[in-house]
C-alpha cells in the first residue's frame, strides 16, 4: 500500500459503519438523515446471531437490510451497481458525478491510512467515496467509524488501486455478503417533509416504528431466538479451548460493549424517550443495557482466566439477557398496541 493517509480526523463516530455511511450520503444529496433515524425506520434495533468473517460468533443487526430499509422509508432510492474491476476509475467518476458519493464494502487489510487497519486482523467495513482525482489515481473516502483504542472518524486519501484491492479481496460472514458493489442514494421524495424528517420521529410515528420492531421480534425466529443462538455459538467456541476460546471471548466483549449491543441499546434508549415510552419500558431497557455491559466485563475476565466459574456466570447472564430482551419488546408492544405487536 502506498500514499494512503488521513486528511482530517474527528472525535465523533457512527454507531455502525454502514448506517453511518448512509447518513453521510443523505447529507451529500442535500437532505440529511441522522443515523439514529436509519435505525428507527430500518428496524435496526433487532438482532440476529451467526458467524462473522473469521468464523467466530457474532450478535448483530441485519446491517444491509436495515440500512437500505431505513433509507427507503426516509424517502430515498438506494442504487446498487456492480464494481467494474477492469475500469473502476471511469465508473467511479461517473457515479460520483451523478450521485455525489458512493458506499463500498471493503476488506480493511488494504486500508493503509489507519494503524488499526494495518496492525490487526482484516474485517468487513463500509466507507463512503467522496471524490476521485482527475487522473483517477487517488480517491478520498469518509470513514465514519475507525474502531481504534479510542474510536474516531476521518477523511482519508488512498490510491484507486488500493480501493480496488480492498473491494475485490472478498470476505464474508453470515450477516454480510455485499462486497463487489457501489451503493448510492437519490432523493425520491416529492411531497412535503414528513414529521421528524431528518431527525428523530416524534410521538406516534416513532412509537409505531418501535412497535413494528416488537412485532417482528416475536414473529421472526432469527430475532426471537438470537440470544440463545448466540449463546450456543459462544459455548461451542469456548469448548474449543486455547486461542479460539480466548479470541471468542474477546469477540464477545467487542460485540457486547463496543460494536453492537450496548451502542444499539443506547440509541434505542434515545428513541424510546423521544417516543414517550412508559417508565416500565425505560426501566427494562436500562436493565438490558446493564446486562450487556456486565457481559462485556465477564467476557474479558474469561479471556484472561478461562475460569469455569466465570463461564458459569456468563451462562447465567445469557439467561438474564434472554428474559430481559423478551420483556423489553413485550413492554414496547404494550406501549403502542395499535401497531399490532404482540408478545
Amino acid at each position: 500500500m502506498t500514499d494512503s493517509h488521513i486528511v482530517e480526523r474527528y472525535d465523533g463516530t457512527a454507531v455502525n459503519c454502514l448506517t453511518g455511511s448512509y447518513s453521510v450520503l443523505s447529507g451529500m444529496v442535500g437532505r440529511p438523515v441522522e443515523e439514529q433515524v436509519v435505525f428507527e425506520r430500518g428496524d435496526g434495533f433487532l438482532f440476529q446471531a451467526g458467524l462473522d468473517e473469521s468464523g467466530y460468533p457474532e450478535y448483530i443487526f441485519p446491517v444491509e437490510e436495515a440500512g437500505a430499509l431505513g433509507m427507503t422509508r426516509s424517502g430515498f432510492t438506494v442504487h446498487k451497481e456492480p464494481v467494474d474491476f477492469g475500469a473502476p476509475g471511469p465508473q467511479l467518476a461517473a457515479l460520483l458525478e451523478k450521485f455525489g458519493g458512493v458506499i463500498v464494502w471493503v476488506n480493511t487489510a488494504h486500508l493503509g491510512y489507519a494503524a488499526v487497519y494495518r496492525d490487526n486482523a482484516p474485517y468487513l467495513h463500509a466507507v463512503v467515496v467522496e471524490s476521485i482525482t482527475a487522473d483517477h489515481g487517488h480517491v478520498q473516502v469518509r470513514d465514519s467509524l475507525v474502531v481504534d483504542m479510542k474510536p474516531f472518524s476521518c477523511r482519508a486519501v488512498l490510491t484507486l488501486d488500493d480501493l480496488g484491492r480492498a473491494a475485490a479481496d472478498r470476505i464474508r460472514s453470515d450477516a454480510h455478503d455485499a462486497m463487489g458493489f457501489f451503493y448510492a442514494v437519490s432523493d425520491s421524495r416529492t411531497a412535503a417533509p414528513a414529521a421528524g424528517e431528518g431527525g428523530t420521529d416524534a410521538g406516534a410515528g416513532l412509537g409505531g416504528a418501535l412497535a413494528r420492531q416488537a412485532e417482528r421480534f416475536f414473529a421472526e425466529p432469527r430475532f426471537r431466538g438470537a440470544i440463545r443462538r448466540y449463546q450456543e455459538l459462544c459455548e461451542e467456541c469456548f469448548d474449543a479451548g486455547g486461542e479460539r476460546a480466548a479470541r471468542g471471548a474477546r469477540r464477545l466483549f467487542h460485540h457486547a460493549s463496543v460494536l453492537y449491543a450496548v451502542p444499539s441499546l443506547t440509541l434505542m434508549g434515545r428513541s424510546l424517550r423521544a417516543a414517550g415510552a412508559s417508565e416500565a419500558t425505560l426501566a427494562v431497557h436500562e436493565e438490558a443495557l446493564r446486562h450487556w455491559e456486565a457481559m462485556g466485563v465477564l467476557a474479558l475476565r474469561y479471556e484472561a482466566t478461562s475460569a469455569p466459574s466465570v463461564r458459569t456466570r456468563m451462562a447465567k447472564r445469557f439467561d438474564q439477557l434472554e428474559e430481559t430482551t423478551v420483556a423489553l419488546w413485550r413492554s414496547v408492544a404494550q406501549d403502542w398496541p395499535a401497531a399490532g405487536a404482540t408478545g
